[in-house]
């Protein structure tokens, strides 16, 4: 659309007329009509506008001062007034930015175009709780947009001399997300987890895609919480020497497990952390047995080893299981036969 388009239709040209004397060949009438109202309605709310203001946004388009990316893109999620209000904060700020230096500044909207799309009813409240008369009449406000961290931000590239405008929701999901990944208690995550999705649901604004990246970063804290918990427990079964501490530790982490919120990969690698410290055990009581049994040399130490050995076989039965005892029963009987060999031959 251009003015003559537009002058054409206040004067009631009619607006088939119009477009015939375009001559277009790949716009159907269909869409011109609506763009050509789009156009009447822009241009009304913008004849609307102060005159200081008016003449300020006209001039400085009109001028080879501005270069503008993204910002058709953005417009159509906006009312008309928020529309203006962001194309004078963002043309002000360009000339704050500007200073002495006479070059063009390019503004981009790339950076709020890529949150707009789910955003735009945070967007428009946003900018309908900025006034565009105290934006223009004291410029002090537009130095508030250079420094949030939320809301309609301004930053700048003095070396690109690129000044782009982003929107930041209040809601701030990285920095809920890292306060997430710093927490290292299981209750504390949860209780902070719940108070957040709480919180999102309470909003009157589209927050789905909030609401996932949450709950990843909750599998994710959570699951790293449970790795460093089971790595504490192994660290926790290697210092003991005891079948039954062993045991203890296991089973107060097993009572507390669905508390906690252990998912199945997280029972099977605790009951694996558990089996193979009693394995470990077995073994290491299956070298001691038998280092002493080939370092004694009498049958009646050999009884008594025997004696104190079947008890401790016996109380740790339900860790060692019955197939220890008799590998271990068979040992001394074995120790015990050679030192019947070594008297009868003795005695011959």
């Amino acid at each position: 659309m251009d003015f003559q388009d537009l002058s054409r239709m206040i004067t009631h040209v009619p607006l088939k007329y119009i477009y015939q004397d375009k001559k277009y060949s790949s716009v159907g009438y269909a869409t011109f009509e609506k763009d050509l109202f789009e156009a009447l309605r822009t241009y009304n709310y913008i004849r609307k506008l102060p005159e200081a203001v008016r003449h300020f946004i006209l001039r400085y388009l009109s001028d080879d001062n501005i270069r503008l990316y993204g910002f058709e893109n953005v417009s159509v999620y906006l009312s008309y007034d928020n529309l203006m209000k962001l194309l004078l904060i963002s043309l002000l700020g360009a000339k704050k930015f500007r200073g002495k230096d006479r070059g063009p500044v390019c503004l981009s909207y790339l950076g709020i175009i890529k949150e707009i799309g789910k955003r735009y009813e945070a967007v428009n409240d946003a900018l309908s709780k900025i006034s565009l008369e105290e934006v223009w009449y004291d410029r002090k406000k537009l130095d508030h947009f250079f420094k949030v961290k939320t809301g309609i931000v301004i930053e700048k590239d003095d070396d690109k001399r690129v000044m782009s405008i982003l929107f930041k929701d209040e809601i701030n999901i990285p920095r809920r997300v890292s306060r997430m990944e710093n927490i290292d208690d299981v209750d504390q995550l949860k209780s902070y987890f719940h108070y957040s999705l709480q919180y999102l649901r309470k909003n009157n604004y589209y927050t789905d895609d909030y609401e996932a990246l949450l709950e990843d970063a909750y599998e994710k804290r959570f699951n790293e919480i449970i790795d460093k918990m089971l790595d504490q427990i192994k660290k926790r079964m290697m210092h003991v020497n005891d079948f039954r501490e062993v045991h203890a530790i296991y089973t107060d982490l097993i009572n507390r497990s669905l508390e906690i919120g252990f998912k199945e990969d997280h029972m099977h690698r605790l009951n694996d952390l558990y089996e193979l410290r009693n394995d470990s055990l077995r073994r290491e009581k299956l070298q001691e047995i038998n280092g002493l049994i080939q370092k004694i040399n009498d049958p009646g130490e050999l009884r008594e080893y025997w004696n104190s050995t079947k008890w401790y076989l016996f109380n740790n039965r339900q860790f060692l299981g019955k197939e220890f005892e008799n590998m271990v029963a068979k040992k001394f009987d074995q120790a015990a036969e050679y030192f019947i060999k070594q008297k009868a031959d003795r005695q011959s």
